[in-house]
C-alpha cells in the first residue's frame, strides 16, 4: 500500500510538473522554473562585470523571464518568444521617478516576477533611450541580483534574422518582496552637496542641444548642471547597436574624468538614458555609481540659486537636425506647423539652407549625392580671390556675391557641410558680412541622415537679390592689424590653431604656399583641422564647450569675466554680451578656415573680444606677384616672395 501511495504521489507530481511546463502564451501563464542565485562574475567583452550582458543564446535558457522594454504598440506588432511587455513608465510617477517601493511590488508581482526571478531585458537601443537600463537599475534597487540586458536588444536580435511572434505573453502572478538596496539612486540635495568635492562627478547622458542650452521637453530651465561632464547615450553603441567594448568604454569615460576611483552619478531629463550609464558602470566594477532618476526635469524646476545650471551664452546658433526640419514645415506653403524653438519670425520670412564646399555643382559630389531638401549648395570660392588663394574678397565683392546667392542682411541663414571648418568660413563670412541670423547645423548631413530625416537630390538654385548690410569689423584681424599688435603680450593672445608640423616651420601645410614657420609671440592651440582631435568630436559634431573652455585655458586663453547667459527678452538672436578674455584673442590657421571655426566656438561662449585673422599665414608670411616669368614657382605665372614680416620656427 505504501509502495503504491508513492508511485501514486510521484505520477501526481509528474502530472503537475508537466502542466507547469506546458502553460504557454497568449491568455495562459507562464511561471519561472528555477530560483535564481546571484551572478558570478565573468569577462564578457573585456568587461570585469560581463555577467550583466545577454546574448541571443541566454534567451534559449530554463528560467529566464524576457521583458520587452519597449512601447506596447512595438511589443504587439513583435517580439522575442515569450517576452512579456514592460515599460519604464509602468513603473513611474507623475513626475517620472519610480513609485514606492510597495506599488512596484505589486505591480511586479502582478507581472509575474519575483526577487529572485532570472531577468533578461530588451529594447530597441537608441530608438529606447536607454528603457532596458532604467529597469535594470530599477530592478537593483530593489534588490534583484539576477538582471542582465541583451546586448544590441531587439535591433541585433532581428538583425541576425531571428522569427518574431505576436500574441501576447502573460506570466502568473507571484509575490515579489523587494529588499530595497540605498546609495545607487541619487537626489538634487545629495549632488548638490558633493559638487565641489574632488571624488565626485556628474554625468550628463543627454544630447549637444540640450546640454549647451535649448528646451526640448519642457525643462524649466535650459543647460546642465554647473560643473557636470557630458557622456551622450548615443555615444555607447557600435552600428550594429551593441555597445562598445570595455575598452572602448573605458577609454570614453576616462576622457571624461568619469574614472572608477570617484563617485559617479548620472542624469538626464527624466533617468531613462542616465540609468544605461549607470548600467555601465556596473559592467566596468565601479564601487560608487548612481542615477538620478528626478534629472534635469526636478532640478530645472528648483530654485536656481541653491541648484545652478550652465548654457552656451548664444547655443540658439549652433542648432540641430529636427531644428532644421522644424524650420522647413514651418515654412511651407499653407502649413500649420509651430515655428523651431528660438525663431521669432513669421511664415513668411525668408530662410537658406546652404550645403558648403569647394568647387561649382561640377565639383559637388556629397551635395548631388543627397542634401536636405532645398538646400542649396555653396562655392567657397565666390567669397575668395582665385589667386592668391582663400583670401577674402574687398567687402562691397563679398555683398555682391551674397546677393548672387540670394542673401539679404535679414535671411536666416542655415550653413552645413561634410567639413567643420567648411562650414564654419561661411558661418563666419556671413556673419562678418553683416547676415543678422546665422546658424551653424551641428554634425552636418550626417547627422541629419542619422536622425532619419529625408533627403533630396534635386538641385536648388539661388534666386538673386541685393544685400545691403554692414560688415562687422569687430569680427576680423587683417594682416595690418596682426602686424601692429603682434608684440603686445601684455594685452593680445596669438593663438595658431594650424598643425604642429606647420606651427614649428616643418612644413607649410599647403601645396601652395613655400613659406614655413610662425607669428611671432604665437602660441600653439592645437590643430583645429576636421581630424585634428580636440575640437571635434568623432561623431563630428562640435566639441563640448566646457571642455574647450578648460582646454583654453590650459593653453593660457583665460576669461576675464564669465561669458554671459541667454537672454530671452532679446528674441533668441543674441546672447547678453560680456563675455571677456583676459586679453584679446586672434585665432589663425593657413588661410582662416580651421580659425573661422575656433573663432565661432567663441562666439557661442559669448567672448567679445575675439577676433579672426583670415589670410592667417599664407597672408602674413607672403606677398604675390602677377608675373609670367615665374614659370618655375608653385603657380606658374605668380610669384611667392617673403613678405619681410618676422617668423619664427622651431620648438618654442
Amino acid at each position: 500500500m505504501v509502495r503504491c501511495l508513492r508511485i501514486y504521489t510521484v505520477l501526481l507530481f509528474a502530472m503537475l510538473s508537466l502542466v507547469l511546463v506546458t502553460t504557454g502564451c497568449n491568455d495562459s501563464d507562464v511561471t519561472e522554473k528555477n530560483a535564481s542565485e546571484p551572478l558570478t562574475p565573468v569577462v564578457v567583452k573585456g568587461y570585469p562585470n560581463g555577467q550583466f550582458i545577454a546574448t541571443a543564446d541566454d534567451l534559449k535558457k530554463n528560467g529566464v523571464m524576457i521583458l520587452d522594454a519597449r512601447s506596447e504598440a512595438a511589443y504587439n506588432a513583435g517580439h522575442i518568444q515569450g517576452a512579456i511587455n514592460a515599460r519604464w513608465q509602468e513603473f513611474a510617477d507623475s513626475s517620472r521617478s519610480l513609485l514606492p517601493v510597495n506599488q512596484l511590488e505589486q505591480i511586479l508581482g502582478e507581472k509575474g516576477l519575483t526577487r529572485e526571478s532570472k531577468i533578461i531585458i530588451y529594447d530597441d537601443t537608441t530608438a529606447s533611450w536607454g528603457a532596458s537600463g532604467r529597469l535594470f537599475w530599477m530592478f537593483e534597487t530593489l534588490g534583484c541580483n539576477w538582471v542582465k540586458i541583451l546586448d544590441g536588444g531587439w535591433d541585433k536580435w532581428i538583425a541576425d534574422k531571428n522569427t518574431p511572434e505576436t500574441r501576447g505573453n502573460v506570466l502568473k502572478s507571484a509575490e515579489f518582496r523587494a529588499a530595497a538596496k540605498s546609495g545607487i539612486t541619487s537626489d538634487k540635495e545629495y549632488i548638490k552637496s558633493r559638487m565641489k568635492d574632488s571624488d565626485f562627478v556628474v554625468v550628463d547622458t543627454r544630447t549637444d542641444e540640450e546640454f549647451n542650452g535649448w528646451q526640448l521637453y519642457g525643462e524649466a530651465r535650459g543647460g546642465h548642471i554647473t560643473g557636470a561632464v557630458q557622456l551622450p547615450y548615443a555615444w555607447y553603441f557600435k552600428t550594429d547597436k551593441t555597445i562598445l567594448d570595455y575598452q572602448e568604454i573605458k577609454t570614453l569615460f576616462d576622457s571624461k574624468g568619469v574614472t572608477k576611483d570617484k563617485e559617479v552619478a548620472a542624469y538626464c531629463t527624466v533617468g531613462i538614458r542616465s540609468a544605461f550609464a549607470y548600467y555601465l558602470t556596473r559592467l566596468m566594477g565601479y564601487d560608487r555609481a548612481s542615477n538620478y532618476d528626478g534629472s534635469i526635469s526636478d532640478w530645472a524646476g528648483s530654485d536656481e540659486n541653491s541648484y545652478p545650471m550652465d548654457k552656451l551664452a548664444n547655443y540658439h546658433k549652433l542648432v540641430y537636425p529636427k531644428w532644421v526640419n522644424q524650420l522647413i514645415e514651418y515654412h511651407k506653403a499653407g502649413s500649420t506647423s509651430a515655428a523651431p524653438p528660438d525663431y521669432p519670425y513669421s511664415r513668411e520670412h525668408k530662410y537658406i539652407i546652404f550645403e558648403t564646399q569647394w568647387g561649382t555643382l561640377d565639383d559637388a559630389a556629397a551635395y548631388k549625392a543627397g542634401h536636405i531638401p532645398g538646400a542649396i549648395h555653396s562655392n567657397s570660392d565666390i567669397y575668395e580671390n582665385d589667386y592668391p588663394r582663400w583670401f577674402l574678397l574687398p567687402d562691397n565683392d563679398v555683398h555682391k556675391a551674397m546677393g548672387n546667392m540670394g542673401i539679404t542682411e535679414d535671411t536666416t541663414v542655415v550653413v552645413y557641410s561634410d567639413s567643420n571648418i567648411f562650414a564654419a568660413r561661411l558661418w563666419w563670412i556671413l556673419m562678418y558680412a553683416g547676415v543678422k541670423d546665422v546658424r551653424y547645423l551641428n554634425g552636418g548631413y550626417k547627422q541629419w541622415v542619422a536622425d532619419g530625416y529625408k533627403y533630396e537630390e534635386t538641385i536648388n538654385e539661388p534666386i538673386t537679390t541685393t544685400f545691403r548690410g554692414s560688415v562687422k569689423p569687430e569680427y576680423i584681424a587683417t594682416v595690418d592689424d596682426v602686424f601692429n599688435s603682434y608684440a603686445d603680450t601684455a594685452n593680445l593672445f596669438l593663438a595658431d590653431v594650424r598643425s604642429y608640423k606647420e606651427y614649428i616651420g616643418e612644413i607649410s601645410g599647403y601645396s601652395y604656399v613655400a613659406q614655413k614657420g610662425r607669428i611671432p609671440n604665437s602660441v600653439w592651440c592645437h590643430d583645429a583641422d576636421d581630424s585634428g582631435g580636440i575640437y571635434v568630436d568623432s561623431d563630428g559634431t562640435t566639441r563640448n564647450y566646457t571642455e574647450l573652455m578648460k582646454l583654453w585655458n590650459s593653453f593660457g586663453i583665460k576669461s576675464e569675466i564669465t561669458p554671459s547667459v541667454y537672454n530671452s527678452s532679446d528674441a533668441g538672436l543674441s546672447g547678453n554680451g560680456g563675455g571677456m578674455f583676459e586679453k584679446e584673442v586672434v585665432f589663425y590657421c593657413g588661410s582662416g578656415y580651421r580659425s573661422a571655426l575656433t573663432f565661432m566656438y567663441a562666439h557661442l561662449m559669448g567672448y567679445e573680444n575675439v577676433r579672426n585673422f583670415s589670410d592667417g599665414w599664407e597672408g602674413w608670411s607672403t606677398s604675390y606677384r602677377k608675373d609670367e616669368s615665374c614659370t618655375d614657382s608653385i603657380t606658374p605665372g605668380w610669384c611667392q616672395d617673403p613678405s619681410g614680416r618676422p617668423i619664427e620656427t622651431g620648438e618654442k
